[in-house]
C-alpha cells in the first residue's frame, strides 16, 4: 500500500558536528611572528585606497550551479572568472585545498579574507572580469565596491539554504525527499503567481513522483522529476536546478538557429556553416531535427511555441544530456545530415567530435549604433540594464536630425525596464498623454512586501506618487481593460506601469517614425519593453514574435536535496488583457532572418526591411 503524500511528515534536521583542532599553545609564538612576516610582504593594491574588508563582497547575489558560483553584479546574473587579477577558479581550487568542507561558506561570505589567506589583497572596489548569463558574453566591469550590505545579503539567502555537505550529496534518503515535495507544493501554493493557470493537479503529479520514490532517491533525478512537472505550469521563468551536476561533458561543437523552414548549423566562432554549400541541419544522429525539437518540449516551459523551439534549439548543445534523456546511448562524437534546404533530397553526412566546453551565442547581432544611410539611426540595445540608460540618451542626442529610427533589441533576453522608460520619453508627443504599458497582481504571500512591484516601476492606482495625467491614464485604462485570466484571490490589487515624458535634460520628442526590431530571443524586460512601444503611434514592430515571459521571479531551495526553484510571484498582462507568458508580443510586419545573417558579414534581411520601410515613410 502507498502512504499519500499529504500524511507524510519531515523528518527533524539532523545536526552536523563540526570538529574543533587543538592548538598547541607553545606554537602560538611562531605562528605569530609568521603571520607578522606574510602581512609585512603582503603585494599592495591594485587601485589606490582602502583593502575590502574582511566581511564584504563586490556580489549581490551568489547561487551554484553545480561545483560553479553564479553572482549578481548591479541586478544582471554573471559567471565569475577574476576577482581583481585572482583567477576564481584558483580561489576555489585554493579551499578545496584548506577548507573543502565549507568552499561555498568562504567564497560568499569571506571573500576578501580568503585571497588574503592566499597572499592577495583586494581592495575595496575591484574589477571583474565575467560571463553574462543571458548571452555568454565576456563582460569587463570596473571599480565594483566590495560592501558590507552584499556581505549580509548573501549570508542570508545562505541560512535558509540547505546544509553545504548535505547539498552536494548525490542520493538523501525517502523520508527526506518527500519531506522536499511537501515543502514545494507549500512554497508553491504561497508565492506561485501561475499555480493555477494550466490544467495541472500538482497534488497528482507530486504523488506520481512520491510513489516512483526507493529507500534513497537520486538527487539529480528528483530535480528532473520538479522540472518536468513546473514547465506545464506554463511560467517562462520557472527553473529548478540541482546542486548536483549532471556528470555529462558531451557538447555539440557548434550552434543552432532557425530561419524561416529550417534550422541551420554555424560554427561558434560565426566565420561560417559547418558545410559552406550546406547550411541546413536536417538531423542529428541520424534523428531528424524536427523529432529532437518535439522530444525537448516537455523539458522547457509549455509557453510560446517560438519560445519552445528558441529553448530545445539552444539546449541541444548539451547533447550528451539530451541523449541521456532520450534513452539513447553515449558517443563521443556526433553525426550531423546536412542540406542546401531544409527538404533537400541528397543530403550529405558529416561526424564531428564532441566537444568538452559548451559554446556560447554571445551577443548577437553585433552592431553597433550609429546612423544609417540614408539619414536613419540604428539605436541598438542588446540588454535591459541601468548602464543602456546613456548609451540611449547619448545616442538619441546624436539621431535628432534623423528621417527615422531603427531600435533592435533582437536577442535581448531582459532585464531592468529603465531603457524603455527612457526611450518612451522620447515618443511621446505634446498633445499625448502617458500610457499604461504593463498591468500586474502579485502573490499576497508575507514574503513579498507592500512594494513588491517598486523595481518593477509598477505601483496600485491610489498611489500618491502618481502625476494628475498618470492618474488619469490610469482611470481610462481600467474602464476597458478586460484580463484574459485574473485570480483575485490571493493576490494583490492591480498595479500599474505607465510611460511618459521623463523630464530628463536632453530629451525631446522624436517625431519621425520608429521601427522596433524583435525576435524569439527577446524575453522578459524585453517583452514588456516591445508590448508597451506596441500600437504607438508612429511605431512598427518588425521581425519574429518575442517569446514571452514576465514574472518577477522569486527563487526558495529545497532544504534536504539543495534544489533551487525559481518561479514567478505576479501575473503580468499586455495593456490588451493578454498574459505575456505563452504568447509574447506580435510584430506588425513578419520578417525571418536567412541562413547568414548568423556569421559575421551575412546579410541581415530584417533591418535591411526596417530601413525599406523607413524610406518608403
Amino acid at each position: 500500500m502507498v502512504t499519500p503524500l499529504t500524511s507524510l511528515q519531515p523528518e527533524a534536521r539532523f545536526m552536523i558536528q563540526r570538529a574543533v583542532f587543538p592548538v598547541q599553545v607553545a606554537g602560538i609564538r611562531s605562528v605569530l611572528v609568521v603571520l607578522a612576516v606574510l602581512l609585512l610582504l603582503r603585494p599592495a593594491p591594485a587601485h589606490a585606497g582602502q583593502d575590502a574588508e574582511g566581511r564584504t563582497s563586490p556580489f549581490e547575489a551568489l547561487r551554484w550551479n553545480g561545483d560553479v558560483p553564479e553572482v549578481q553584479v548591479r541586478g544582471d546574473w554573471y559567471r565569475p572568472l577574476v576577482i581583481h587579477d585572482v583567477g576564481v577558479e584558483d580561489i576555489l581550487a585554493f579551499l578545496e585545498r584548506t577548507q573543502p568542507s565549507r568552499v561555498r561558506k568562504r567564497f560568499g561570505e569571506d571573500l576578501p579574507e580568503t585571497v588574503r589567506n592566499m597572499g592577495r589583497v583586494i581592495p575595496a572596489r575591484v574589477d571583474l572580469t565575467l560571463v553574462r548569463l543571458a548571452d555568454g558574453e565576456r563582460v569587463e566591469l570596473a571599480a565594483v565596491a566590495c560592501t558590507k550590505a552584499n556581505r549580509r545579503a548573501i549570508w542570508s539567502s545562505n541560512q535558509d539554504a540547505p546544509d553545504e555537505d548535505r547539498a552536494i550529496a548525490s542520493r538523501i534518503p525517502r523520508a527526506r525527499a518527500i519531506a522536499d515535495l511537501l515543502e514545494f507544493r507549500r512554497r508553491l501554493d504561497d508565492q506561485f503567481a501561475y499555480r493555477h493557470l494550466k490544467d495541472l493537479s500538482l497534488d497528482a503529479e507530486l504523488q506520481r513522483v512520491a510513489d516512483s520514490f526507493g529507500a534513497t532517491v537520486e538527487v539529480g533525478e528528483l530535480s528532473d522529476a520538479l522540472h518536468l512537472v513546473l514547465m506545464r505550469s506554463g511560467d517562462g521563468h520557472a527553473m529548478v536546478r540541482s546542486p548536483v551536476g549532471s556528470g555529462e561533458s558531451g557538447h555539440l561543437p557548434f550552434l543552432l538557429a532557425e530561419v524561416g523552414g529550417g534550422v541551420v548549423a554555424f560554427l561558434p566562432d560565426r566565420s561560417g556553416f559547418l558545410d559552406g554549400a550546406r547550411p541546413f541541419v536536417l538531423a542529428l544522429d541520424d534523428m531528424p531535427i524536427e523529432e529532437f525539437i518535439d522530444a525537448g518540449r516537455p523539458w522547457v516551459v509549455d509557453g510560446s511555441e517560438q519560445l519552445v523551439r528558441h529553448r530545445v534549439l539552444r539546449g541541444l548543445r548539451e547533447l550528451e544530456s539530451v541523449r541521456k534523456r532520450l534513452g539513447l546511448p553515449p558517443d563521443a562524437s556526433v553525426k550531423c545530415t546536412l542540406g542546401e534546404r531544409p527538404d533537400d533530397p541528397d543530403p550529405i553526412e558529416m561526424e564531428l567530435p564532441m566537444d568538452r566546453r559548451r559554446p556560447t551565442y554571445g551577443t548577437w547581432p553585433r552592431r553597433d549604433s550609429g546612423i544609417l544611410d540614408s539619414n536613419l539611426g540604428y539605436l541598438r540595445i542588446p540588454e535591459m540594464s541601468d548602464r543602456m540608460v546613456p548609451h540611449i540618451r547619448s545616442s538619441m542626442a546624436d539621431f535628432r536630425g534623423t528621417a527615422g529610427l531603427v531600435v533592435d533589441v533582437r536577442g535581448n533576453g531582459g532585464g531592468t525596464r529603465s531603457p524603455l522608460l527612457t526611450l518612451a520619453g522620447y515618443l511621446v508627443g505634446p498633445d499625448e498623454s502617458p500610457w499604461v504599458a504593463n498591468v500586474a497582481r502579485y502573490r499576497a504571500s508575507d514574503r513579498f512586501p507592500a512594494d513588491h512591484l517598486e523595481a518593477r516601476f509598477m505601483a496600485r492606482a491610489d498611489d500618491p506618487d502618481w502625476s494628475d495625467a498618470e492618474r488619469e491614464a490610469i482611470a481610462r485604462f481600467a474602464v476597458e481593460f478586460d484580463p484574459e485570466w485574473d485570480r483575485s484571490e490571493g493576490f494583490s490589487d492591480w498595479h500599474y506601469m505607465v510611460l511618459g515624458p521623463t523630464g530628463a535634460p536632453g530629451e525631446y520628442f522624436y517625431d519621425r517614425p520608429v521601427v522596433v526590431l524583435s525576435d524569439a530571443g527577446c524575453f522578459s524586460a524585453t517583452d514588456i519593453f516591445l508590448g508597451g512601444l506596441r500600437g504607438r503611434p508612429r511605431v512598427t514592430l518588425l521581425g519574429e514574435p518575442s517569446g514571452g515571459g514576465s514574472a518577477r521571479s522569486q527563487g526558495f531551495r529545497l532544504a534536504n536535496s539543495g534544489i533551487e526553484v525559481r518561479c514567478a510571484s505576479m501575473a503580468s498582462f499586455r495593456p490588451d488583457g493578454r498574459l505575456y507568458d505563452g504568447r509574447g508580443v506580435e510584430v506588425d510586419v513578419v520578417i525571418r532572418p536567412e541562413p547568414d545573417h548568423f556569421l559575421e558579414g551575412g546579410r541581415d534581411v530584417v533591418l535591411d526591411g526596417a530601413v525599406e520601410i523607413l524610406r518608403s515613410e
